[in-house]
């Protein structure tokens, strides 16, 4: 049996964070302007940002050609990695914050500082652009309407998305988000492009090809 002081040095011994897997499923839509003041009349306004992300990766895309994604956004890094292997058409990425997670996904966990790792890995910036984003909540979905900012033109996305601790929940999600499209009355028909690959498409053809060469763009 403890000693109550003991037991009183055990409690207060910081317990180490559990990580939960936090997964993306979303679907991006092109909306008309019917579409938007629909969802600003029947959503809850959760607030807008202005976001300035910088994506990384090495000369020859060696990451982003195996659907991996690192970002700065705001003095943080973050990664999402595409999670294969599932029929669907919808985007699922498994979201990753933790630094130390992040250096195993890119294979340096020898390192222990992420900036450092990424000069010495010679993983570089090769996309900056701003986005404004308004945030709207219906039922369980959380909705983002983006505009970003290319220097010469604007681009305008919808993102309807869930998000999920495993991937045997993915299904689900992704079987919820459609029907909210369907019943929102929402045309998914028209192929929208995520914001970085329109941006490549239009200001690094040699990247955007790539992507489509190994399959991660359609």
């Amino acid at each position: 049996m403890l000693h109550p002081d003991e037991k009183n040095i055990q409690e207060k011994i910081p317990r180490p964070a559990i990580i939960l897997r936090m997964i993306e499923v979303e679907k991006k839509i092109a909306l008309k302007e019917a579409d938007l003041k629909a969802i600003e009349r029947v959503g809850t306004f959760l607030g807008s940002r202005i976001l300035t992300d910088t994506y990384f990766d090495t000369s020859d895309f060696r990451y982003t050609t195996s659907d991996i994604w690192l970002r700065e956004r705001e003095c943080r890094y973050e990664l999402k990695v595409g999670i294969n292997g599932l029929k669907g058409e919808i985007d699922r990425y498994e979201e990753v914050t933790d630094e130390a997670q992040i250096l195993r996904k890119l294979g340096l966990e020898k390192e222990k500082d992420l900036s450092k790792a990424l000069t010495n890995a010679k993983i570089f910036p090769y996309a900056t652009f701003q986005t404004v984003r308004r945030k709207y909540q219906i039922e369980e979905f959380t909705i983002d309407l983006d505009l970003a900012y290319f220097d010469d033109f604007i681009y305008r996305t919808a993102e309807i998305e869930l998000m999920v601790t495993s991937t045997s929940k993915i299904p689900q999600a992704e079987e919820s988000i459609n029907k909210f499209i369907q019943r929102f009355g929402l045309d998914y028909s028209r192929p929208i492009k995520a914001k970085l690959i329109e941006f490549l498409s239009q200001k690094n053809p040699t990247h955007y090809q790539a992507l489509v060469a190994s399959g991660i763009v359609k």
